[in-house]
């Protein structure tokens, strides 16, 4: 009875996560030989809507929509800044872009060429982002948030497609669609009353897909790199690779990711975890393994021009499933650092995690026996370890104790 259960057990996890893995969309286009030479300095271009609106002269578009362009552009800038290329922020894109060619709005850099795109950002490839459709309809009875859209890389002194992909997201709810679990039911509407919300999460797999065939280079350690210390602005935070167990290691490099790219908001400039892994291969490690026991955190920190390290424990990860309920989990256990004196400025530990079955009010029979298998989606361990993330970015940025160090530095 227990080896059929486990079996039981073992296939409902399989079909619920190939059942997922087959909703990635086709796959994108990278030209050959990206590798050998890539781009060093990208600059993410505001997004366009491509969808054609029949609106008045001078009429706006649908502020749920600019919401949803803007939100998916940022979405997808954050993803990126973990990736071995030096990335222009967007505040410094938008305000080149306008300096030269008026309001963003009114679309006049759109006609410029890739040249001169790239010369005035400095950048050798642009990335563009044209969205299709954009849809946000709330009702009780249906909810509807979706986008398409298609993505390139394009280097900006050719004019040469680098990279390029489509992505569709959708997350759909209401009295027609949610109708096995009212928790979710309800959860749902509160949402839909908040477009940023919703494209938030839409936004978090459409970019997941995007960056599936993105190449993501090596990055170099130079000298130069430790002269930025010295720079004047915010303290740069260097993200190390997190502990975890063995069967956990995928996943400590996921969630090490996420980190990254949800600490774009805080106080912190982060450096890019490609430049990090280059400097941690000079002192024997590899993706994947933990970090050598010797490692000279300081001497490391000097390498990559960091003022302070984040180092954390993968302490949960994973799937549950008891026939009538299911759960998915993920945890961290977070520590951050001076580089210098080696002082631990703040630590914290969290856990995240989602049910599905009889706790989240099943309607009838069978959504008491169709609610967990669906609750073992692997999007749904995905979304619980990016909000876990996004908790601890939080958490960090509003302690007292790391404020505190900010106000102190010189």
């Amino acid at each position: 009875m227990r080896s059929s259960r486990r079996f039981l057990e073992g296939l409902v996890i399989a079909v619920a996560a190939g059942g997922l893995a087959g909703c990635g969309g086709p796959k994108g286009y990278v030209r050959p030989g990206f590798l050998d030479h890539p781009p060093a300095r990208v600059a993410v271009l505001p997004f366009a809507i491509t969808y054609p609106y029949d609106l008045a002269a001078g009429q706006p578009l649908p502020p749920s929509h600019t919401i949803g362009r803007d939100v998916f552009r940022k979405t997808f800038y954050y993803a990126l800044t973990p990736y071995g290329y030096d990335d222009v922020k967007l505040a410094e894109v938008d305000d080149k872009l306008a300096a030269a060619w008026g309001p963003i709005e009114q679309g006049a850099w759109q006609q410029a060429s890739p040249q001169a795109l790239g010369e005035r950002l400095g950048a050798d490839a642009l990335i563009y982002g044209d969205i299709s459709r954009l849809m946000h309809f709330a009702t009780p009875l249906y909810t509807e948030t979706s986008l398409d859209a298609s993505l390139r890389m394009v280097d900006a002194a050719s004019g040469e497609v680098l990279w390029r992909t489509r992505v569709k997201a959708a997350e759909r709810g209401g009295a027609l669609m949610k109708k096995s679990q009212v928790v979710d039911f309800l959860k749902d509407q509160a949402r839909s009353f908040n477009p940023s919300v919703k494209f938030l999460r839409v936004s978090d797999s459409a970019v997941r897909q995007a960056l599936k065939d993105l190449p993501n280079p090596p990055m170099r350690v130079d000298a130069e790199v430790a002269t930025e210390r010295a720079a004047e602005g915010a303290p740069r935070l260097a993200v190390l690779p997190l502990e975890a167990r063995p069967a956990w290691r995928k996943a400590a490099i996921a969630l090490r990711g996420y980190l990254a790219a949800n600490l774009q908001e805080s106080p912190f400039e982060i450096v890019e975890i490609n430049r990090i892994d280059a400097a941690l291969v000079g002192y024997g490690w590899h993706e994947g393994e933990p970090l050598p026991s010797a490692l000279p955190l300081p001497e490391l920190a000097d390498a990559v021009g960091a003022d302070a390290l984040l180092r954390g424990l993968v302490t949960t990860w994973g799937r549950t499933y008891w026939v009538v309920e299911s759960s998915v989990s993920a945890g961290l256990a977070l520590e951050l650092m001076d580089a210098d004196s080696g002082e631990v400025i703040w630590a914290d530990r969290h856990r995240n995690s989602r049910q599905a079955g009889v706790l989240k009010g099943p309607t009838g029979y069978k959504a008491l026996a169709t609610a967990p298998i669906m609750g073992l989606k692997r999007s749904h361990l995905e979304r619980v370890a990016n909000h876990l993330t996004r908790a601890m970015v939080e958490r960090l940025t509003r302690s007292p104790a790391v404020q505190t160090y900010l106000s102190d530095r010189p």
